[in-house]
């Protein structure tokens, strides 16, 4: 066997081992990052709200389309080699909650970000929580283990805090379902939860 050839081997075998995991893990998962901001919330809510801004401090976004899904606000993320998201929003509450959901019908998966911001004194704390479920068995391992169900919130966080002059990190939350009250409650995460 040819080093090519081997290699190629050791690639399926990973691939296939990756996905026999992504099997067994469950395909809904629940997540919450929260970050202090030195901003007001107003200042936080309209970078957050006002998607046209995007472009100017979030990594990988080149360009967003404002579009209209169902007759709700909806946008098309358009990433770098011309990947298009499509994203509506379901809730606004200025200017404490924001409610968006995926859009794109037969994607591998779908999803929310619910955005919570409180604060006062020029000061903020915005918390964002995921809830998604994601089919592709071999996706559900590269969330958990490589990517983390917390990376995608983390990459927004930290790069709303730079654009904001800020060098504050995000820390990871459990999410607590409590049935009786029919949603999540984000708690802050043991050391032994942090990843």
């Amino acid at each position: 066997m040819t080093g090519l050839a081997l290699a190629f081997a050791l690639l399926a075998l990973t691939l296939l081992i990756a996905t026999l995991i992504g099997l067994r893990l469950p395909k809904t998962h629940c997540a919450a990052s929260r970050i202090r901001l030195n901003a007001s919330p107003d200042q936080v809510w309209q970078l957050v709200a006002d998607r046209t801004t995007h472009t100017q401090w979030r990594p990988g976004i080149k360009e967003i389309e404002l579009i209209e899904i169902d007759g709700q606000p909806g946008w098309i993320e358009i990433c770098h080699r011309n990947v298009r998201v499509r994203f509506v929003e379901i809730l606004r509450i200025r200017p404490s909650r924001l409610v968006t959901r995926l859009a794109d019908e037969g994607a591998p998966f779908t999803g929310q970000w619910t955005f919570e911001l409180e604060g006062g004194d020029g000061a903020s704390m915005l918390t964002i929580t995921e809830s998604a479920i994601i089919y592709h068995p071999l996706i559900r391992f590269f969330s958990r283990f490589v990517i983390s169900y917390h990376g995608a919130m983390d990459v927004f966080l930290i790069a709303l805090a730079r654009h904001l002059g800020d060098t504050a990190e995000p820390e990871h939350l459990s999410v607590l379902r409590d049935p009786g009250l029919g949603g999540t409650q984000p708690q802050p995460a043991t050391p032994s939860q942090r990843a």
